[in-house]
């Protein structure tokens, strides 16, 4: 009875060790996205090039932002220095193809296409004319798009939002108090996160409208506005929806006939190949010219089908070309003006670029939904964005009169896009270096202060999706050996160094964090790009603290099977307390059986992460669900038929202790559930 008990506790221990580690995948993968296969060689081995515009001599400095040098290095050095790095990263990270633009003021310094656009038949990388996916970058051209009608008096920042937003579209107070226009912009509205089965969508003929969509997965306001800038892509949703309501004009045909017409960008849309009939459907001309999105698996390449994000457009659906992006960033680096054309007044365009909100002052800014960063001396406007398998990156350092542009086409590609622009401008501008600091050591006492687990603000709060989506993302700081602070993520760990009260900096990279004490005792976490921001959480809402009820209920459940089993062949007949024993078996049949119906949803959910992007909640997570409840409901009876047992004379002081141990394991279970919203909680949004 040993082994078999042994056993069977070995097989489902494996089993629940193999549903957690999809939980955690699934977990990792959309992390990515919020956020977010082996293609042959490159069509044409040196990728396709064009290189313009006069650069100046080797040895230039960067310019006053009055001045239009770049300080870049002759076009033959940089186009050498860009093919090193993509190269590199292309080869190490499996990355299919790459688009890259470096701009000056006056011009294009580089623009090129490496890889494959698609395959059957095969096509190569045009930076010309191949469209890229450029996710969140999208957003740049929806706060110009609203800081013209500010300019034009049309809507003010500090309006209510409210006050510009059709009926359906009003956003409720919910105890919080009015979201302002540029609460929309700085990502401080206050929602909550939420992703699955509605940010991004395969079915062209099933893309709702922006107003429809915003209507329907409404997030629910979990802060009060101006609190914290947590990124919301819900937000720039309706910023992009009170562009059209104070424009009179449909989103798409705003930024269209405002802002890329006049810029004569031609490769730059927020169109999608959609039904027949939609009025954002691309048009011919461009219809054949984006590039696929691949996924790396199996030791090869996958080609996806295409991210329709046409419903919510204002916050990730624009696809774009080098060119296109060369002429976007020229048009940043000139104050709102290109070849002629002004898109906006030079006096909008300063106030667009002021910082108007941080997290702390010692990370980044937001400045009307641009992010502002430090690179040396030089202070950056800039905007990142990925969608499953488009990862990209666009910075432009206005005073050093230089930007880059970097877009990749692999789920891979998030480690290129991101490093590609600062490698550039520090590789040739020496005073955008940042200095690493000098290990200095802090005294254990202080360092203990910060030691703890934080979850990201950016988060489901009240729906199913916080189970899914939270698992792997927090972040562990911890006092390290040699004096300095050690953060890990998913991404790895990275040491600290104290630079002042509650500010630490990277030995790596030399990015910054800062810790701020809270009045109820607690601590946030502010870093990096301006909208970061976490909260030191308690040990009952640990990861960890939901693995280990879960191995205990598996393990004791299994035991309580054995044992009425074990009691059964003995032919033992309790007199009293029956009842408590049957509905501590039920308990524990069903508790198994939820365990199991969660390992199965969680492994075809982690089998892809498009599985739960795409078609979440699906029909497994579902049974997974109703049989968490249903297993709760019997808990909950289990302990109410524990109450007579107690007082039954052939139940031993040993048994009684025996049941009541597991009783507390399920209920303990049950409460962690209903943190985790697995239970009395909405599956979806909508």
């Amino acid at each position: 009875m040993g082994r078999a008990r042994g056993g069977a506790q070995t097989r489902e221990t494996r089993r629940l060790r193999s549903g957690l580690r999809c939980l955690l995948a699934v977990g990792m993968a959309l992390a990515s996205v919020v956020s977010l296969a082996q293609v042959p060689e490159p069509l044409l081995p040196g990728g396709n090039v064009a290189v313009q515009g006069a650069l100046p001599p080797p040895d230039a400095l960067p310019l006053p932002a009055a001045d239009t040098g770049s300080g870049v290095q002759p076009a033959d050095a940089l186009e050498a220095f860009i093919d090193g790095v993509v190269g590199a990263y292309m080869a190490e990270a499996h990355i299919a193809g790459v688009v890259v633009a470096v701009v000056d003021r006056d011009g294009t310094l580089l623009q090129k296409g490496y890889g494959i656009a698609g395959v059957d038949p095969d096509r190569a990388v045009d930076p010309a004319s191949t469209l890229f996916r450029i996710g969140s970058i999208s957003k740049t051209f929806t706060y110009l798009a609203a800081m013209q009608l500010v300019a034009q008096q049309r809507i003010r920042l500090d309006d209510a939002a409210n006050s510009h937003l059709p009926q359906a579209l009003q956003i409720p107070d919910e105890g919080y108090g009015a979201v302002s226009v540029a609460d929309l912009m700085q990502h401080t509205a206050g929602f909550e996160e939420s992703a699955l089965g509605h940010l991004f969508m395969r079915n062209a003929a099933a893309v709702p409208a922006l107003a429809d969509y915003l209507a329907k997965y409404r997030p629910r306001r979990v802060r009060p506005p101006g609190l914290h800038a947590v990124y919301s892509n819900y937000a720039v949703g309706l910023l992009g929806a009170l562009v059209a309501e104070a424009s009179g004009m449909p989103f798409e045909d705003y930024v269209q006939t405002r802002l890329l017409t006049p810029l004569h960008i031609a490769t730059i849309t927020f169109r999608e190949p959609l039904a027949d009939g939609d009025p954002r459907r691309v048009g011919p001309d461009l219809a054949g010219t984006f590039s696929t999105g691949f996924q790396r698996e199996a030791g090869g390449y996958s080609a996806s089908g295409f991210e329709f994000i046409a419903q919510l457009a204002p916050a990730g659906g624009a696809s774009a070309s080098a060119a296109g992006m060369a002429r976007w960033m020229r048009m940043l680096l000139n104050g709102g003006h290109l070849d002629g054309a002004t898109v906006l007044d030079p006096a909008s365009f300063a106030q667009l670029a002021e910082i108007g909100f941080r997290n702390a002052d010692a990370v980044g800014g937001i400045a009307h939904g641009f992010f502002r960063q430090r690179y040396g001396q030089h202070l950056s406007l800039e905007h990142a964005g990925a969608t499953l398998h488009f990862l990209s990156n666009m910075v432009v350092l206005p005073d050093a009169g230089i930007g880059v542009f970097v877009s990749t086409n692999t789920d891979t590609g998030r480690g290129l896009a991101m490093a590609l622009p600062r490698l550039v401008f520090e590789h040739w501008l020496p005073d955008a270096r940042t200095p690493i600091p000098v290990p200095t050591s802090a005294a254990a006492a202080d360092l203990a202060r910060y030691a703890g687990t934080y979850r990201s603000e950016r988060r489901p709060y009240r729906s199913l999706e916080k189970f899914l989506m939270v698992a792997g993302t927090d972040t562990a700081v911890s006092p390290g050996p040699d004096g300095t602070l050690v953060v890990a993520t998913g991404d790895g760990a990275h040491r600290h160094v104290a630079q002042g009260d509650g500010v630490f900096r990277n030995l790596d990279d030399g990015s910054r964090i800062a810790f701020t004490p809270q009045a109820d005792g607690g601590m946030t976490l502010a870093a990096g790009y301006g909208h970061v921001v976490a909260d030191r959480i308690g040990a009952i809402d640990l990861m960890a603290a939901l693995v280990a009820a879960i191995a205990a209920v598996t393990l004791l459940s299994i035991g309580v099977l054995i044992g009425g089993w074990h009691r059964r062949a003995l032919r033992q007949r309790l007199r009293h307390g029956r009842a408590a024993a049957t509905t501590l078996g039920f308990a524990a049949v069903l508790w198994l059986a939820w365990i199991i119906a969660a390992a199965v949803a969680l492994a075809i959910a982690a089998s892809s992460s498009a599985t739960l992007v795409y078609d979440y909640p699906g029909t497994s997570l579902k049974v997974a669900v109703v049989l968490a409840h249903v297993a709760a409901a019997a808990t909950v009876l289990a302990v109410l038929a524990f109450w007579p047992a107690l007082r039954a004379r052939d139940w031993s002081t040993w048994r009684k202790m025996r049941h009541m141990v597991v009783l507390l394991v399920m209920a303990f279970a049950v409460v962690l559930l209903v943190r985790w919203n697995v239970l009395l909680a909405p599956i979806a949004l909508a």
